[in-house]
């Protein structure tokens, strides 16, 4: 490597969160690598971080840990490295011993980080830090769960304890491909939980704060070693699918400071350091934000970071490195963030099944606009995610429309047949 390059950074995983993550570095000219175990993801085509494909976290960690170890003999110096998922998170804690001997981990200590991961752990830190959060209650069999029934308020909801054990193997499917299940009454509940059970017997449920998808706000925060909030942007969700336990598909800034102050303390009390996206409700009866999650790393959307001016990978690389920290002005509000993929495809079932909501989805994309995927300085992930899923999915979901159409069609044409039969029967009678 040149000597006059900025160390490389990597960057685990392509998807919306791997590719925003090279495009707010090769923008300032840091080389990237991007590691991916998946074939055709959109990320792959970027021009903003030469690909290499790996083992993956979630399902192979001895075979990436050997991975990275033979790329930290090849790279030579030092490189950072930054997770996109919880699962890669959890791989770098698992392996910090070995792999920070070699690299700059773009995570948290192991205590801050089980504090985030474990949602149990999360809310007890947020009394600590006298930051208001709905009423939690944990459960790890059905004893638990018939011994808190009659002080449980419904409708409620039911969220794992750490969300990726909801991920591994087949578990995705068992529950449904859902990050939360709403529950509107004991009977819901105990049907549900004999579902979920099947999965991971240890559970949280919450009492539902009221409110839309329109409720929910983030306070996007990088915080020093030292646990000092260095820089941060607020947004709003202005739409999520699948609606109120989905994810964000459009976010748009706003100037919400308050958040940032109530985010900063209870990073700082538990002593966390690095990216982090702490995700809060508006609770109208109370007429207060309340604590949702904390995810402690860079999310699908931070790139909305970049369009307002506060980047914050590029804050983290920096600080990571001891470099000079870019200056951080003033976030701007009004900018949105747009999942183009799921939105493009949720316009066309609005089309197709005539749901009269077309537009409202509009009118909600409407002003200035940064896409998952689509970018003018990088369109090959859009052309990429348009050719490999995009249209094979378009064709294999027309197909099937076809097919169904078909068979409900051969279905009505047998039952005229046997109705014609039946009726000249009745004549000869």
């Amino acid at each position: 490597m040149k000597r006059n390059m900025p160390p490389v950074a990597i960057v685990m995983n392509m998807f919306y969160t791997g590719l925003g993550i090279s495009r707010s570095l090769g923008e300032h000219g840091i080389p990237v690598i991007g590691l991916t175990a998946h074939r055709g993801i959109y990320g792959n085509f970027t021009r903003y971080a030469k690909l290499r494909t790996s083992p993956d976290s979630r399902e192979e960690p001895e075979l990436l840990l050997a991975f990275l170890l033979r790329l930290a003999d090849e790279l030579g110096d030092t490189a950072v490295i930054f997770p996109t998922r919880d699962d890669d998170v959890r791989f770098l804690d698992r392996y910090r011993e070995q792999l920070g001997a070699r690299f700059t981990l773009a995570v948290a200590e192991r205590g801050a980080l089980e504090a985030c991961l474990d949602k149990q752990q999360t809310f007890l830190w947020a009394q600590k830090a006298a930051v208001a959060s709905p009423r939690t209650w944990s459960i790890t069999g059905i004893e638990d769960l018939h011994h808190i029934l009659p002080e449980l308020p419904f409708p409620c909801i039911m969220k794992p304890v750490s969300a990726h054990h909801w991920r591994q193997g087949s578990n995705w499917q068992v529950v449904g491909n859902r990050k939360a299940v709403p529950v509107p009454s004991p009977e819901t509940l105990l049907t549900e939980y004999n579902v979920i059970a099947q999965a991971e017997n240890r559970a949280l449920l919450q009492e539902m704060v009221p409110g839309g998808d329109d409720c929910l706000f983030v306070a996007a925060c990088y915080l020093n070693r030292q646990s000092e909030l260095i820089a941060g942007f607020t947004a709003q969700k202005l739409l999520q699918v699948p609606e109120r336990f989905g994810t964000g598909c459009i976010l748009q800034t706003v100037d919400r400071p308050e958040l940032l102050v109530s985010a900063g303390r209870l990073l700082r009390a538990m002593g966390f350091s690095g990216i982090a996206e702490v995700e809060f409700k508006w609770d109208s009866n109370d007429r207060q934000f309340k604590l949702i999650e904390v995810n402690p790393r860079a999310w699908d959307q931070h790139r909305l970071g970049n369009a307002c001016g506060v980047d914050l990978v590029h804050v983290a690389y920096c600080d990571l490195l001891g470099l000079d920290r870019p200056l951080i002005p003033k976030q701007g509000a009004g900018q949105k963030w747009i999942a183009d993929d799921v939105f493009f495809l949720l316009l066309l079932r609005s089309l197709w099944k005539r749901e009269g909501k077309l537009r409202s989805y509009l009118r909600l994309a409407a002003g200035q606009r940064t896409y998952a995927i689509w970018s003018i300085r990088d369109p090959l992930p859009l052309l990429g995610f348009i050719a490999t899923r995009f249209i094979p999915q378009l064709v294999k979901t027309i197909s099937l429309t076809l097919l169904s159409f078909m068979r409900r069609l051969m279905g009505r044409k047998k039952g005229s047949i046997y109705e014609n039969h039946l009726e000249k029967a009745n004549c000869k009678n």
